[in-house]
């Protein structure tokens, strides 16, 4: 697993984290998420070794990442979020340079080269230039290298960054199974839809300090004094319009049209209320196609802690 704890990271006069703590746990994904200089980058390089934090503690599976550094590193998959490939090697030879750095046999080598990059789609670009690479296949050789020594903590720095819609969905299904298989992975990403696909715990950093930390359903239920109900129906029917505008637990979505057929809106009532709204509207005789509340969602979370609202 990841610990941090009270960790702080300071350039010069600025101080980009400060009293950060979160637990990333084996056999789950943590979504590191924020806006742009939010500390999110810095946390991952410090957790690699790759920055000395200023203050605070960073253990991974029990060792710590700041007086033994060099046993952390072996095991740990880090990728950041720009991919620095070798142009002048081959793919397979990119990634048989990490195996070889791990110090894998040749047999070794060449049958965990072979696995990473059928694993990343990748086996029939293996003699290819890296050069001659997309930006989202390097994104690729980049994560078949990260692999390659079947380490158990993975750091992903916008791991889908440049990646077609297949090659996100085999990612996230990929790293579903990782996960599975026991490893912690910690993911920054910006596509936050993703995230709330893949994670299975969220931490939100703004200014340099966690925001939010936890399950990612109890976060964003937490978050919310409300539930979001969408009704949608069959036709227009404006009488439902203002029977839920006037319900006083009930506030349609600003903007909404009484002509609209769908209607969104944030409810605060308990099961019953939601049982009798339903019964209201029907006896109304509302066309009601569906009823039903939408699952939570982690981007109105993210946008609330960007605005610098209270969550």
């Amino acid at each position: 697993m990841i610990e941090v704890r009270d960790l702080k990271v300071d350039y010069g006069d600025t101080v980009a984290v400060e009293n950060l703590s979160f637990t990333a746990k084996a056999g789950e994904v943590y979504g590191l998420i924020g806006p742009n200089g939010a500390g999110k980058t810095t946390t991952i390089k410090a957790i690699a070794t790759l920055l000395e934090p200023t203050y605070g503690e960073i253990n991974v599976n029990g060792v710590s990442a700041l007086h033994e550094p060099e046993k952390v590193r072996g095991t740990l998959g880090y990728m950041p979020d720009f991919p620095p490939v070798y142009n002048d090697l081959r793919v397979d030879e990119f990634v048989e340079l990490f195996a070889d750095a791990y110090g894998m046999t040749p047999d070794t080598s060449r049958k965990e080269v072979r696995r990473c990059l059928q694993i990343t789609d990748l086996e029939d670009k293996s003699k290819m230039l890296c050069k001659t690479l997309s930006r989202g296949m390097k994104q690729r050789a980049l994560l078949a290298k990260t692999l390659v020594h079947d380490p158990p903590v993975l750091l992903l720095d916008e791991p889908a960054a440049n990646l077609d819609p297949k090659a996100r969905i085999d990612l996230r299904n990929l790293l579903k199974e990782l996960a599975a298989s026991g490893k912690a992975i910690l993911v920054s990403s910006h596509v936050l839809t993703e995230l709330q696909d893949l994670c299975d715990s969220i931490g939100i950093m703004r200014d340099g300090k966690m925001v939010v930390d936890g399950k990612l359903e109890e976060v964003v239920e937490h978050a919310s004094a409300s539930r979001r109900i969408r009704v949608e129906l069959q036709h227009a029917f404006p009488a439902a319009h203002a029977l839920l505008t006037e319900n006083p637990k009930c506030r349609p979505k600003d903007g909404t049209d009484a002509d609209a057929t769908q209607i969104e809106l944030d409810f605060n009532g308990d099961e019953d209320d939601l049982v009798a709204l339903l019964r209201t509207l029907v006896e109304s005789g509302a066309p009601v196609k569906s009823f039903h509340q939408r699952k939570a969602d982690v981007e109105e979370l993210f946008l609330a802690v960007e605005a610098g609202e209270e969550v």
